[in-house]
């Protein structure tokens, strides 16, 4: 997954309008976290560790920690440091099992983290991963060979059987072998090239994507095919030709012939941000159905990944004291998020008294505010004020309950703030 957020200031000193309220420039787990994401872009994957590691250190239970994870091991693996890298991505696994950002997870991590569960010791230096891929290369090419040993032996099986029986069968069984080789050598003529981009095709999710592929007869003579591609009906895959609108299933190709088609994806609303998809094209010959060629469209969704960070200040209260939640929405995805409404709800124990930002009253403990765009990396606050009610029980945990729209997505994600605790006085 890439991120694309811009640099931020690192510590931000927020003054409540209305309130006479002022957070200290003491650091919080977002503006840590933020740090670290424009490292990460500016490639500093040991200042990403070192704040990571402070904001897990400060805030063992913030809500960012499965992102935060997520970036440190990539930091780790890309800085050389194989160990912590497994180490972190065990961890994230451990904690996160039912993440949506499980799918997002680099291989090369994953297969880091199952050498580590195996007791394998991960050295950090270049020489022993330049003979870990020379020992992988010499151990593919040992097995290519062999299978090809494996392939010659086998025709060279098939020719002296195919001799044995054209000793011993009649003259009538001579037509059909003379059938088959015909036919092998139709089969055999037939030859397609498929052509794609090189590249991973980025799909913006809830959209429509065009993917542009070639399909060149390389045989002797003109050939049909029938063309697939097998998706989930989820994804809308349509095939036509490039100036054409209408859907095709099969094509006709003259020898040497080139066809010039299109791919039409529509990118599920629901898929995260880096989400990578590996689609087949398939091509099979109309004369003979076990005459198939095929080849792997990559394609990527890029979407808005939108937090919220919510903390009371103070963090502890009693009856009649007030509490003032700040609310800070991030977009750590690659593209800009609009259209979005935060929606905050009150625990009934509280008692509304102001709000900081344009806000809509929906009911007696609920409040909404719009964020009509909020580009990636950056963040958006706001602030509610509140009276705790004078019957508070002790010792009672207080915490809102915020649900973000992306109406942009047709998406629903809910969070939970930090608690502020009430002790008697």
């Amino acid at each position: 997954m890439k991120f694309g957020i811009k640099p931020v200031l690192c510590c931000i000193l927020v003054v409540l309008l209305g309130a006479g309220v002022v957070f200290s420039a003491e650091p919080d787990d977002s503006g840590l976290f933020v740090e670290a994401f424009n490292a990460s872009h500016q490639k500093d994957y040991l200042l990403v560790i070192e704040r990571l590691e402070r904001l897990h250190q400060i805030f063992p239970d913030t809500p960012l920690r499965d992102i935060s994870l997520l970036l440190m091991a990539r930091a780790a693996f890309k800085s050389g440091d194989n160990d912590l890298a497994a180490k972190t991505i065990r961890l994230f696994t451990q904690e996160f099992p039912e993440s949506n950002l499980v799918p997002s997870i680099e291989e090369e991590l994953l297969a880091l983290a199952k050498r580590q569960k195996k007791g394998e010791k991960l050295l950090p230096t270049k020489q022993l991963r330049v003979a870990a891929q020379k020992v992988r290369s010499d151990r593919i090419a040992m097995e290519q060979a062999a299978a090809l040993k494996a392939e010659q032996e086998r025709l060279e099986r098939e020719k002296a059987e195919r001799v044995r029986i054209a000793k011993e069968k009649a003259e009538s069984e001579r037509k059909e072998r003379e059938r088959l080789a015909a036919e092998k050598a139709a089969k055999e003529s037939i030859r397609l090239a498929i052509s794609l981009p090189q590249d991973i095709r980025q799909i913006e999710a809830g959209t429509h994507g065009k993917i542009l592929f070639e399909l060149h007869n390389k045989g002797i003579t003109s050939e049909n095919f029938h063309l697939a591609v097998p998706l989930p009906a989820e994804y809308a895959p349509a095939l036509t030709a490039v100036d054409k609108t209408e859907a095709l299933q099969q094509i006709s190709l003259a020898a040497g012939e080139t066809f010039k088609g299109v791919l039409n994806i529509k990118m599920p609303e629901s898929r995260i941000d880096g989400y990578k998809l590996s689609i087949p094209l398939k091509a099979v010959s109309t004369r003979f159905s076990d005459v198939h060629f095929s080849k792997d469209i990559l394609v990527a969704a890029s979407a808005p990944l939108v937090r919220v960070v919510a903390r009371p200040l103070p963090s502890q209260t009693s009856g009649g004291g007030i509490v003032t939640y700040r609310i800070t929405t991030i977009n750590a995805g690659s593209l800009t998020a609009r259209d979005l409404t935060v929606r905050t709800i009150l625990p009934q124990q509280l008692e509304f008294v102001q709000a900081a930002g344009t806000h809509q009253k929906e009911s007696p403990g609920v409040f909404s505010f719009k964020i009509d765009v909020l580009e990636t990396g950056r963040v958006e606050e706001f602030t509610l004020t509140a009276r705790v009610k004078e019957d508070i029980e002790d010792k009672q945990e207080l915490r809102c309950r915020i649900e973000v729209t992306n109406r942009q997505l047709q998406l629903k994600e809910v969070f939970n703030s930090a608690a502020a605790v009430v002790v008697k006085k």
